[in-house]
């Protein structure tokens, strides 16, 4: 009979272990979203957070995002790089930001999105490559929250990063 309760209770064990969703960097991932719905909680789901991304060409962009109530309600863009004429040089080739109204309205930019549906896109898309194929990357640098999450083709040679870089969230 000991036995018997014992076997019981080790497949209940291993059943209920099973349940937990296993995915690269998993419990990084749910110690970060964890640290993510408290800080969500704690501002009313309203915050802004800083995307950015660069080249080793010396182009980079930034967009910072608004979210209010949950809703991404404003986005202000800026890309710069290398002067064509002068590559000493800084040169400012894009800026522009969006309303309620015109929000996503930029032709050929990604539609934005809030740090639930970043974290869901983290968590289906991007954590689960294949890891033969792609070096996948998550940190979690903005005090515990998402900062970096994708992935990189092992046979790429430079910008083929696919995720997300966050610099900065903030209330």
């Amino acid at each position: 009979m000991k036995y018997w309760m014992a076997f019981t209770v080790s497949l209940l064990f291993l059943i209920q272990s099973c349940k937990k969703e296993r995915f690269y960097s998993s419990d990084a991932f749910y110690r970060s979203y964890k640290t993510w719905l408290d800080f969500k909680a704690a501002n009313n789901d309203s915050y802004s957070y800083t995307q950015t991304w660069s080249s080793w060409t010396g182009f980079s962009s930034s967009m910072v995002v608004q979210v209010n109530n949950g809703k991404v309600t404003n986005r202000t863009y800026k890309s710069m790089g290398p002067d064509e004429q002068d590559r000493t040089k800084i040169k400012l080739y894009a800026k522009w930001t969006e309303n309620e109204e015109t929000l996503n309205t930029h032709k050929g930019y990604d539609a934005s999105l809030t740090l639930d549906e970043i974290y869901d896109k983290a968590k289906h898309v991007w954590l689960r490559m294949n890891e033969d194929e792609n070096l996948i990357f998550f940190e979690a640098n903005n005090k515990g929250m998402i900062s970096t999450c994708g992935y990189f083709p092992k046979n790429c040679a430079d910008d083929c990063f696919t995720g997300v870089t966050i610099t900065e969230i903030k209330n």
